[in-house]
C-alpha cells in the first residue's frame, strides 16, 4: 500500500493501530481464534482494512536463491499479515500492553504479534542502535574466547545470570575479562573464522534500513575487534564497544575504555541522536540482554530480538518468529 492510502487512512481514523502477524505456519482456525479474543476483549475494535506483507510461498518461489546467499541475507520463510484496526478513545490506555499479555500463551507462542499505533509506524524514524551478541550474530563473542581459554563453563554462567539481570553487568564483565588473561590475540581471528555467524536477514535488514535513509549504531558490550568486523561486513555507519587490552600478543584481562552497560547505550544514543540533530522521537533500538532495556525504553521503538523475558517485557515488541529481517515490518517498511 502507498503512502497516500496511509496518510488517508490516519487523518479519517485517527486512531488507527496496525496489528502485525508473523508465523512459519498459521494453523488453521488461529487467526479465526485471534479475531475472537480481540472481539471479547474490545467489542467496539473494528478492522479498516487487511494485507498480506509476504508468504511462505513468495518464500519458496525464491528458495533457491535464497539458499545460495549467506545466512545474513536470507529472508524468514513466514507468512506476514497486517491488520489495520480502529481503536476506541476509551480503549487507547495500556493497548498495546494489554495486547502483549492476552496473546503470551502457549497457544500463540508460535506467532508474533505486535501492535502500533499508525501515526507511530508510519513517522519518519533516522536513526537505529544494535545490539551485536545474539543480536546482529548467533554468539556471545566473550564465550567463544572463554571457550579458547578453557574457562567457558565459568564465563558461561556468569553471562547468562547478567543478561537475565539477577546480577551487576559491570561487576560481572570485569570477574569474566578477568579469565581471558594471557589468551593469545591469534584466537580472535580463529573465531571469527570459525565461530562467528550473522542472525538471519541481518544484512539484508542492514541493506532496507541504509536504502530507507537511517543512520546505524553497533552499540555493543562485546569487544571493538569483533565489533569492527561486524561493522564492515554489514555495511554499519559506526560502532561503540570495549576495547581489550593486549601487550605481548596477549590479553591482559582488562579493558582500555569505559564499559559499554546498559547506561552507556542509552547515552550513546542520546549522543549519536544529538550530534546528528535527531529527535528521541526518530530512533529505534534492538537488541535481547538485560543491558539492552535503557536504550529500548529511552528509543522511540524499542525491539526486543529473540530475547530474554525480562527484556520481551520491556520493549515494544519483541521478536522471536522471524529473522531480523522480521524488523522491517515492524518498522513499516516491508512489502
Amino acid at each position: 500500500m502507498n503512502t497516500n492510502f496511509f496518510a488517508k487512512m490516519a487523518k479519517i481514523e485517527p486512531n488507527c493501530w496496525v496489528l502485525t502477524l508473523s508465523a512459519a505456519k498459521f494453523e488453521f482456525g488461529v487467526l479465526y481464534q485471534i479475531q475472537q479474543i480481540l472481539a471479547k476483549n474490545y467489542p467496539t475494535l473494528r478492522l479498516i482494512s487487511q494485507h498480506t506483507l509476504t508468504t511462505v510461498l513468495d518464500w519458496q518461489q525464491n528458495l533457491t536463491d535464497n539458499q545460495t546467499k549467506p545466512q545474513a541475507e536470507q529472508i524468514s520463510p513466514v507468512t506476514t499479515l497486517q491488520w489495520y484496526v480502529s481503536v476506541a478513545k476509551q480503549d487507547l490506555a495500556n493497548f498495546q500492553k494489554n495486547l502483549k499479555q492476552l496473546f503470551n500463551t502457549a497457544s500463540f507462542n508460535q506467532i508474533d504479534i505486535h501492535a502500533m499505533p499508525l501515526n507511530q509506524q508510519q513517522k519518519t524514524h533516522k536513526l537505529v542502535l544494535f545490539d551485536m551478541d545474539s543480536t546482529l550474530i548467533e554468539q556471545e563473542v566473550i564465550v567463544e574466547l572463554a571457550k579458547k581459554a578453557g574457562v567457558g563453563e565459568q564465563v558461561d554462567l556468569i553471562t547468562n545470570e547478567a543478561m537475565r539481570g539477577e546480577i551487576d553487568f559491570d561487576a560481572s564483565f570485569v570477574k569474566r575479562v578477568a579469565l581471558l588473561k594471557g589468551l593469545d590475540i591469534r584466537v580472535l581471528d580463529e573465531i571469527i573464522a570459525q565461530n562467528l555467524s550473522f542472525s538471519l536477514g541481518a544484512k539484508y535488514l542492514i541493506d532496507r534500513l541504509k536504502q530507507a535513509n537511517y543512520h546505524v549504531v553497533l552499540v555493543s558490550g562485546g569487544f571493538t575487534y569483533f565489533a569492527n568486523y561486524v561493522k564492515d561486513y554489514l555495511g554499519i555507519d559506526e560502532v561503540f564497544a570495549n576495547e581489550l587490552d593486549i601487550q605481548n600478543g596477549k590479553l591482559t584481562g582488562k579493558i582500555t575504555t569505559p564499559i559499554v552497560n546498559g547506561a552507556k547505550k542509552a547515552e550513546i544514543l542520546q549522543q549519536v541522536a544529538k550530534r546528528l540533530g535527531i529527535d528521541l522521537a526518530e530512533t529505534v533500538a534492538i537488541g535481547d540482554g538485560a543491558n539492552d532495556i535503557p536504550m529500548l525504553q529511552l528509543a522511540d521503538i524499542g525491539i526486543a530480538y529473540r530475547a530474554k523475558p525480562i527484556v520481551q517485557e520491556q520493549a515494544d515488541f519483541a521478536i522471536n518468529i522471524t529473522g531480523l529481517d522480521g524488523v522491517l515490518a515492524v518498522l513499516g517498511l516491508a512489502g
